[in-house]
């Protein structure tokens, strides 16, 4: 199946060369790569030696190696492993009851890189903390600055700048080593490049990239190139842009820097949408996708998704957008179930460990009972004392497990009654929530009732008696006087009759209620929030019902969004498809865990909301992953007015 998928990749990408090829002028070709397969690990060789390694310093050498292999290439399942292998080396391996602080110092280096790559900072901080406290300036000036810098590094990712700019201070004035000047240097510029201080970030950047083009490092100066780029395309120096672009993704591709050859591929694609050259910004942005499944690396997959998702939608093309916003759930839900699977199987290992660990266990108990034994033999006196002990530790035992029994139960009682409240809170909550919808029901009922008996009883009447008093022959001043109270009479019942009944669903178009209502709210915050339905003439012809029902569920979603998932982007894709409503609603915010967290009364109004449509609601989320909500509500015959 692999292969089958591999030979699919390398059709469409020799497809899109051709087509790109018959369209330019020889001086004017660019090639986009696409690869089937990557390398993505370190030599053969390597993992020998560390297989046949006995010392600490020789295990600990070839660890790094191989740790820093994967930290190049990006790859954080491996980087943590071998962080986790460093770490339990360099925790077994004690002198005189301490552990060897220097190889415990280099394994909170691999780890906290490998934290950062995940985009974890708080678990990166805590590892670069762990690696200051134990690592002293005078004792390894090269782990101490990679600590600190490290640190500085998971501040300026979380914009704390005031916590950083001491650290970077530092390294700058008293480090000798000009890897690390230059490294302090770059993040000052990613300071200024997130306050948009062009002017101080280019400088900070050009002075970083004297004291690093000759690091080992090469992916440091290449993300700086990145944003200097970004910055001429800011500028509209098009051509200076596309020129570190282009640089960029070429040394990534030679050495196997994945995540920034996409990153330049996705800022060369953004380039050519800009100067609305949609068809190349396409193409590129293709060969981008073709790369991140063949490579399998499901989250520039992902971003690469989200940039022609932008595409599509620059060009009015919602219909495509939605197909890869589908496509785009598909993706986030393929990580979460293989992250899970990852978590499963780690805790098989600890599993077997444990079990291994009683085994172990158990072969060392008979081994005392055997010298106990033995020492019995030798003398009659250890033989009582041995048979005393033989007494006691059962009994010991009997007593230690009857009070784990006690401890067990009293636990257990607790979270029983813990449990049952919960019930209890959820029944009345539950019955308040019926109570409040019934009431709704029966104000809105009751409201329909007396406006359609006032507008077809009493005014029905009221215009009657008027088309009679106009017929009347004589009297015209008190005629007159009849009709002109009675059309009053009869204005005033309709205006109590429409009054009753919500009017701005009938009086404005469903799409642009729905787009005023987002521009207050993103007005209000700091949120982006996009909104985006297709077909629009048909989602404004649904009937009033429904719309009411759904702005009050797109209601209902943004409040919760906005209160508790801390989002910066929140895209909204209403569409009308085959006799159905899709309404897609998903932001980038931290999400939750859907097995631990409660169903609030917010999601219970929006069951119950849909209970009455007969629609579907499907909830996907997890922890620092966001929350996408997709709803599908059918329609019947006549739901859609002829439009």
């Amino acid at each position: 199946m692999h292969k089958l998928k591999i030979d699919i990749i390398k059709f469409i990408f020799l497809f899109l060369s051709i087509l790109s090829w018959s369209q330019k002028d020889d001086d004017e070709k660019k090639w986009y790569t696409a690869f089937a397969q990557t390398f993505d690990r370190a030599p053969d060789s390597l993992y020998q030696q560390l297989k046949a390694a006995q010392e600490l310093s020789d295990k600990a050498f070839f660890i790094e190696a191989i740790a820093n292999v994967h930290i190049a290439l990006g790859n954080t399942d491996s980087i943590n492993y071998y962080g986790n292998y460093l770490e339990n080396e360099a925790t077994n391996h004690q002198k005189d009851g301490l552990v060897d602080n220097l190889y415990l110092s280099k394994a909170y280096t691999i780890l906290g890189k490998g934290k950062m790559l995940q985009g974890l900072y708080d678990e990166a901080m805590k590892y670069y903390l762990q690696g200051l406290d134990i690592t002293k300036i005078t004792q390894s000036p090269y782990l101490y600055f990679t600590h600190s810098l490290g640190l500085a590094s998971v501040y300026v990712q979380n914009e704390e700048f005031d916590k950083a700019e001491p650290l970077l201070d530092n390294a700058i004035e008293n480090s000798t080593n000009t890897y690390f000047t230059g490294l302090a240097k770059k993040y000052y510029g990613d300071i200024y490049y997130v306050k948009r201080d062009g002017t101080n970030s280019e400088s900070y950047y050009d002075s970083a990239l004297v004291d690093l083009e000759k690091a080992p490092d090469k992916k440091l100066a290449l993300q700086i190139k990145l944003n200097l780029g970004t910055m001429d395309a800011a500028r509209d120096k098009i051509e200076s842009a596309l020129k570190l672009f282009e640089e960029v993704k070429n040394i990534a591709n030679n050495n196997k820097y994945y995540d920034l050859y996409i990153e330049a591929v996705l800022r060369i694609g953004d380039v050519y949408k800009r100067l609305k050259n949609f068809q190349a910004a396409q193409m590129i942005l293709s060969t981008a996708h073709i790369n991140a499944v063949g490579w399998d690396r499901m989250e520039l997959e992902k971003k690469v998704i989200q940039s022609l998702v932008e595409l599509y939608r620059d060009q009015e093309d919602y219909k495509n957008a939605y197909a890869l916003m589908t496509q785009y759930v598909g993706v986030s839900n393929r990580i979460i179930r293989e992250q899970k699977s990852k978590e499963i199987k780690e805790l098989e290992i600890q599993y077997q460990t444990l079990q291994k660990e009683k085994e172990i266990s158990t072969l060392r108990e008979e081994q005392l009972l055997k010298e106990s034994e033995i020492e019995k033999q030798k003398t009659i006196k250890y033989a009582f004392l041995i048979g005393f002990l033989i007494l006691l530790i059962p009994i010991t035992a009997l007593l230690i497990v009857y009070y784990q029994k006690l401890q067990a139960q009293s636990q257990l009682n607790a979270q029983q009654e813990e449990l049952n409240k919960q019930k209890v809170g959820s029944l009345i909550r539950e019955q308040e929530l019926k109570l409040v919808k019934a009431s709704v029901e029966a104000q809105n009922e009751e409201r329909t009732r007396i406006a359609r008996e006032l507008h077809d009883s009493i005014g029905g009447n009221l215009a009657a008696i008027k088309l009679q008093m106009s017929n009347l022959n004589g009297k015209e001043n008190s005629k007159n006087a009849i009709v002109t109270q009675l059309d009053e009479t009869y204005q005033q019942v309709r205006e109590i009759s429409h009054n009753l009944i919500p009017s701005k669903f009938s009086q404005n178009a469903f799409t642009t209620l729905i787009s005023d209502y987002i521009d207050k709210v993103d007005k209000s915050t700091e949120q982006d929030i996009v909104f985006m339905p297709y077909p629009e003439e048909k989602i404004n012809a649904l009937e009033e019902n429904i719309q009411v029902e759904v702005f009050n569920i797109i209601q209902e979603l943004l409040t919760n969004t906005l209160k508790y998932a801390k989002a910066k982007n929140v895209e909204i894709h209403l569409n009308l498809h085959n006799n159905s409503l899709q309404l897609l609603f998903e932001d980038n915010g931290v999400g939750f865990d859907q097995n631990k967290t409660p169903t609030g009364i917010g999601l219970q109004n929006i069951k119950s909301r849909l209970d009455k449509l007969n629609a579907q609601l499907n909830i996907d989320s997890s922890i620092n992953r966001g929350t996408a909500v997709t709803i599908e509500i059918p329609l019947a015959h006549g739901t859609i007015k002829n439009v």
